[in-house]
């Protein structure tokens, strides 16, 4: 990881800031740790570790590094002033690509939303980048306890099955859904839409729509949350950041609109992940 200060959150980078700021030697494993900086990302966190230590055999001060990092976060907070933004997933450009790295992206957009929080992915797995967004989301459900979180997923029935709609539900809860979570803590409401899962249907339909509403900001993308997604594939993404618009009057507002109506209309569009469909079927008609 050739620039690990890029892949910081902009969050993480102001802890790092005040930790440089206190410390007359380059922060180590400890420091990085107390100060909640790169998590339990390991492979970050080393690069990390050693470009500090770099910059610190060159001559650089912890002081200068702090006001650089000042510098960063300044020319960030400009770009999210910004109409739109491009935001890659995959490897870089090369020295001219300026666009921005989704998955720190996501972990921003999930830190500042206070109201309302709407995530939607055609797969999901958790591990690495996924656990630590997964986690950061019910840590802010506990910091906001009115914060309306919703997650829109799709629940796949593999090509020539006939078990029925309602065991493959309980089967995603069981073996996805539930895993994702602590159930100690908060969690987002969970959506999908049953007509994946229909056996009645001529063509099978899936639900493929990837994006994430924090409060105003929007982001609509191409990369599904899953490591390989977010880190290995090429993946593009647009961002609208709020510009200090409201969370009714943005692009952001008529997205969450539209997955409000699709979960409120009648019949619903999309149902609840954690309750059984009606009508309820019989439990004996599995693959043979």
């Amino acid at each position: 990881m050739s620039e690990p200060l890029l892949a910081l959150t902009s969050g993480e980078l102001q802890r790092l800031a005040a930790c440089l700021r206190a410390l007359p030697e380059p922060p180590g494993d400890a420091a990085l740790s107390q100060h909640q900086i790169a998590g339990d990302r390991l492979e970050l966190r080393q690069a990390l570790i050693t470009w500090l230590q770099d910059w610190n055999r060159l001559g650089g001060s912890n002081a200068s590094l702090a006001l650089t990092i000042q510098l960063l976060l300044t020319q960030r907070k400009g770009q999210a002033s910004e109409c739109a933004e491009l935001v890659w997933s995959g490897p870089h450009g090369g020295a001219g690509d300026i666009t921005r790295d989704q998955a720190v992206l996501i972990r921003e957009m999930v830190e500042r939303c206070e109201q309302r929080l709407l995530i939607t992915t055609f797969n999901i797995w958790r591990g690495g980048f996924i656990t630590e967004l997964l986690e950061r989301i019910q840590q802010r459900l506990e910091v906001c306890p009115g914060l309306q979180a919703r997650m829109v997923v799709n629940i796949p029935r593999s090509k020539g099955s006939t078990v029925v709609a309602e065991q493959l539900r309980q089967a995603f809860v069981q073996k996805t859904w539930s895993q994702l979570w602590d159930p100690r803590r908060p969690r987002p409401n969970g959506y999908f839409d049953p007509r994946s899962l229909d056996l009645g249907r001529e063509r099978p339909a899936v639900f493929h729509v990837k994006c994430c509403v924090a409060d105003a900001e929007l982001l609509v993308t191409s990369a599904n949350l899953s490591e390989s997604a977010q880190y290995d594939n090429c993946e593009l993404g647009l961002h609208f950041p709020n510009g200090g618009t409201s969370p009714g009057t943005s692009r952001a507002a008529a997205v969450w609109d539209h997955f409000d109506r699709l979960i409120h209309r009648e019949p619903p569009v999309l149902v609840p992940i954690e309750e059984p469909l009606s009508p309820p079927v019989p439990p004996d008609h599995a693959d043979q």
